[in-house]
């Protein structure tokens, strides 16, 4: 895997592998996320957007079909001698509705067109039957034929591709897409095994040009972990507005509720699915989760019963049980992985992006966390990770020789660019030194 930006965001370039563990270290402000947020929006568009296709157009479909039925009710109430229940209508929504997504979802498109002939063929029946002129059944035409164009559009998803990633770019970024300190356009090219799978340029916050292969993605999940203050902000983040968990953008227009981007929602519904742990059954991270508890001194979970997280402890042959967002910031660190792989959401099929993890972290514990990450990476976990912390890089080199995983981990330096406001990322496979020397001058002055 690969990902290569031009002028997105603050970067002005950079090109970044994602085969094994990969580190982008930099200060504060030098666009370290950057990579991290547009690989998440990449592998969450391009593996979302056939089903989010599906419920698309499924929901213009059933606004056509509530627009035709109320309207063909309002053409004919004054025929009301010959007016039937509308709900034995063969025009009714919910009969209506029921069989175009029974058809959608079996993707039998040649039934679906055959359902929707025979929908319309009905419905000039029923206005004959109601005595219905021509030139009044003429105000519904208008809506026959944009309900036609949605159904012969369901064919080809292919275009949705655009829509559904650039939802996903809009979450993470929102309008500040496009470098502001240049003109130039933004570039977008990400490749697995070789092959570039997408490539795109960006204008003014919008496609100019894409261009994709059809070829499923190798990772069929990404996750972006960004702060364990999520456990405080739990309640808000489930009520706020976002790409939603279909991955459609909601509206912005409700300002009574707060809009965030999408992966907070994404980590928040998959670390809830920690409470279906099976202690007997096999789980892939099984070893993390019980070296995790060991470092923590307890386990956490979600509890459906009080809509909340908890994290629990033994002591003297009896478990207390804390609500997570009141134990300490390291701990909830480690729940977070924690739950993750309870869940199985960390696997070698997903990515998984974690940003400045050492925030909330003591240097002891700094160097525990990078040996659990070094360790899933060496099992087929492709995780990005980014710091400004020496502990956090020098604990990842460590582990990474330690465990014969060098070949497979690679390091990063994201760098303001002398007289310009934009950032490069740039590799330093070969010159770590230059990380630990910009990450180290602030203490040295003080010294």
């Amino acid at each position: 895997m690969e990902l290569s930006i031009k002028n997105l965001g603050i970067v002005k370039h950079g090109n970044v592998k994602l085969d094994g563990l990969t580190v982008i270290a930099g200060e504060n402000d030098t666009g370290k996320s950057t990579i991290g947020k547009t690989a998440f929006a990449i592998i969450k568009g391009m593996n979302n957007h056939h089903k989010d296709f599906k419920e698309d157009k499924f929901s213009q479909v059933v606004e056509l079909i509530d627009s035709i039925y109320f309207k063909f009710r309002e053409i004919t109430k004054k025929y009301t001698e010959n007016n039937i229940g509308f709900s034995s209508s063969f025009i009714y929504p919910p009969r209506v509705r029921k069989e175009v997504l029974r058809l959608i979802n079996m993707e039998d498109f040649n039934e679906l067109d055959i359902f929707i002939d025979l929908y319309i063929y009905r419905l000039e029946k029923e206005a004959a039957m109601k005595g219905v002129s021509e030139d009044e059944l003429f105000e519904i035409t208008p809506l026959i034929s944009e309900l036609r164009t949605i159904v012969s559009s369901i064919r080809n998803p292919k275009e949705y591709i655009i829509r559904s990633l650039m939802l996903a770019l809009h979450s993470e970024f929102g309008n500040d897409l496009n470098n502001k300190f240049t003109k130039e356009n933004a570039e977008i090219a990400y490749s697995e095994n070789g092959e570039e799978i997408i490539q795109a340029i960006l204008s003014k916050n919008k496609v100019k040009k894409m261009a994709y292969t059809e070829t499923p993605l190798e990772i069929e999940d990404a996750t972006y972990i960004e702060s364990p203050l999520i456990f405080q902000l739990y309640k808000m983040i489930v009520e706020a507005k976002s790409f939603s968990s279909n991955s459609r953008l909601k509206s912005n227009k409700d300002k009574n509720n707060l809009n965030i981007p999408f992966h907070f929602k994404d980590l928040i519904s998959k670390m809830s699915d920690s409470s279906y742990y099976d202690l007997f059954g096999y789980n892939f991270g099984q070893e993390f989760i019980e070296e995790i508890a060991e470092i923590i001194d307890g386990d956490s979970d979600f509890n459906h019963d009080i809509d909340d997280f908890l994290f629990s402890r033994e002591f003297e042959n009896n478990y207390y049980s804390f609500g997570t967002s009141n134990v300490a910031s390291g701990i909830k660190s480690f729940s977070i992985i924690q739950m993750l792989l309870k869940a199985e959401i960390i696997n070698d099929r997903s990515l998984i992006v974690i940003d400045e993890p050492e925030i909330h972290l003591h240097p002891k514990w700094q160097v525990k966390y990078c040996e659990i990450i070094v360790k899933l990476a060496q099992k087929g976990v492709r995780i990005l990770i980014t710091s400004h912390s020496p502990y956090t890089i020098q604990a990842l080199k460590f582990y990474s020789k330690k465990f014969e995983f060098n070949n497979k981990t690679n390091f990063y330096l994201a760098e303001k660019i002398d007289g310009e406001k934009h950032t490069r990322i740039i590799n330093v496979d070969n010159d770590l030194n230059s990380v630990f020397k910009k990450l180290s001058d602030p203490l040295k002055k003080l010294l």
